[in-house]
């Protein structure tokens, strides 16, 4: 790892607690079928990691005849939230599975299986919720001001410019490489300065930069 970067470890039972916690989850596919996602496990032990969901899938019209549905993905898209300060990341689908081949003709119709099995990771993809990590990256940090005895320093103002270089899950952990530039640091509204108070009688100085 370069000496210039951080890292962000997330454990797996986390990103899994996050992904379980917005189930059951339901979206149309297209204006032929409705999917339902009831359960889901992470596993992040290789480089892009282990998603597995499973739900069903049936007919807009016909809710009560379903087919047992496995989509199958990893790690996806992963950005710091402008707005909270928290990582998001997004599920990258690999494929959709059907189960209960034999129920596929009854339940789908003809060529529902195909459909499904080759249309459906295109109209997933963006349809998942995005799991918003509970790890805070501050991108302004507020220096209070401060006073010691005759010294007086305004308070500051660092922004940082943080950005998600590389994501990889091993050892059960998503692991983030994050690079952070501090761009201009400003002062209080008077500005950045230091002010000293001299002995009584002697004219305080006031510098700023």
């Amino acid at each position: 790892m370069p000496a210039d970067r951080f890292v962000v470890g997330v454990g797996e039972r986390v990103v899994e607690d996050l992904l379980r916690s917005q189930l059951p989850f339901e979206r149309p596919l297209g204006k032929r079928f409705v999917i339902r996602l009831e359960s889901a496990t992470v596993l992040l032990r290789d480089k892009f990691g282990l998603v597995t969901l499973e739900g069903t899938v049936h007919r807009p019209a016909d809710p009560r005849h379903r087919t047992a549905v496995r989509i199958h993905g990893g790690l996806g898209e992963v950005r710091l939230d402008p707005v909270t300060d928290l990582l998001s990341m997004r599920i990258a689908i690999d494929r959709v599975e059907l189960l209960e081949a034999g129920l596929l003709e009854n339940v789908l119709g003809p060529g529902g299986k195909k459909f499904v099995s080759e249309k459906g990771r295109d109209l997933m993809k963006d349809a998942l919720p995005v799991l918003h990590v509970p790890v805070a990256l501050a991108q302004n940090i507020r220096v209070p001001a401060i006073e010691e005895g005759p010294v007086r320093l305004d308070s500051l103002r660092i922004p940082l410019n943080l950005s998600v270089e590389r994501v990889l899950a091993a050892g059960g952990k998503l692991w983030l490489t994050l690079d952070a530039d501090v761009g201009k640091v400003t002062g209080a509204e008077s500005g950045l300065g230091i002010d000293v108070k001299l002995k009584p009688g002697k004219r305080s100085t006031r510098g700023g930069s």
